[in-house]
């Protein structure tokens, strides 16, 4: 058995950022289509966050590109072959940060720093981005944004452990609720009202339960599956990657915010500013961790790259 070295520590920033970004969005726009002016705090906190997330995870992209740093033009090459699942997320990852830049521009008040073009602009901003049509391809293109960073290492078939249909809806679930908890802390930080959160914290409390138990099933299935498969999965539970996985990810990352956040639905806490925080920032650790180590766990052997081919 071989561990992978193809994808390094920036394909698991990329995979983190990029899953962030894209389920703050989601959230926000979920929220906006709700209750806009009771979760105009949230929104706004999402929007600042969003799209440059993505941004900056696709700057992580790049550097596994190689030649994408040096010689930018070869990059053009992504979107001209449409059987690629390559040039699939290329197009989607273009879509939503052109959607989630109108969007925020629209939310945050930004579009009068382009009034210096003419008062044509800015309206034309705020229209395309409080328009519904918008929400619902940011809706779209979020969701295929977190699972695209799933579908970019289900696509390499010689690595088993990567090559399960569980992964997509896993890393879409925890981009909602990492995303979640990034506008949570921006909220605190910077634009906190009196208004309740309440239906947002009791989402983010069953998306936690819910990645639980995905991953639960996940590993059930690995457990019974090719030798490969079966090797990854114990590198995490009792192996190489152990002590990560139970004491960053699964401890840390998963059990105390679940602990703690349900608590808080059944009314025996109530965690507000510095503590809110602190648990927010364990779900982002544990959502980092759990792509670190996926990405890390993958091992793949020779003779079953040979069988696939």
């Amino acid at each position: 058995m071989v561990f992978q070295e193809a994808f390094e520590w920036y394909i698991a920033v990329y995979l983190f950022l990029a899953g962030v970004g894209a389920g703050s969005i989601v959230a926000a726009v979920l929220a906006d289509m709700y209750d806009r002016e009771k979760y105009i705090s949230f929104i706004k906190s999402a929007s600042v966050i969003g799209m440059p997330l993505v941004a900056i995870g696709i700057f992580f992209l790049y550097i596994d590109l190689g030649q994408g740093m040096w010689k930018p033009w070869l990059l053009l090459l992504l979107f001209v072959n449409p059987t690629s699942a390559i040039s699939w997320g290329t197009g989607i990852l273009t879509l939503f940060i052109i959607f989630s830049m109108l969007y925020a521009m629209y939310n945050l008040g930004l579009s009068r720093l382009v009034s210096f073009m003419g008062g044509w602009l800015p309206k034309l901003i705020d229209g395309m981005g409080s328009s519904k049509w918008i929400k619902w391809m940011l809706i779209l293109t979020g969701i295929c944004t977190a699972g695209y960073t799933a579908v970019l290492l289900g696509v390499l078939r010689a690595i088993p452990f990567w090559h399960q249909t569980s992964l997509p809806i896993l890393f879409i679930i925890s981009a909602t609720s990492t995303g979640i908890s990034g506008a949570m802390i921006i909220r605190e930080l910077a634009f906190k009202t009196e208004d309740s959160m309440h239906k947002i914290e009791t989402t983010h409390f069953y998306l936690i339960v819910l990645e639980i138990l995905l991953l639960f099933g996940m590993f059930l299935i690995a457990m019974q599956g090719v030798p490969e498969m079966q090797y990854s999965a114990k590198s995490l539970l009792s192996g190489k990657f152990a002590i990560e996985f139970w004491a960053v990810l699964v401890f840390l990352g998963l059990l105390v915010p679940a602990i703690v956040f349900g608590l808080g639905e059944s009314g025996k806490m109530h965690v507000t500013g510095g503590k809110l925080i602190f648990f927010e920032a364990l779900v982002l650790l544990g959502g980092y961790f759990l792509r670190f180590l996926i990405v890390h766990a993958g091992v793949y052997t020779q003779k079953f790259t040979d069988y696939i081919q």
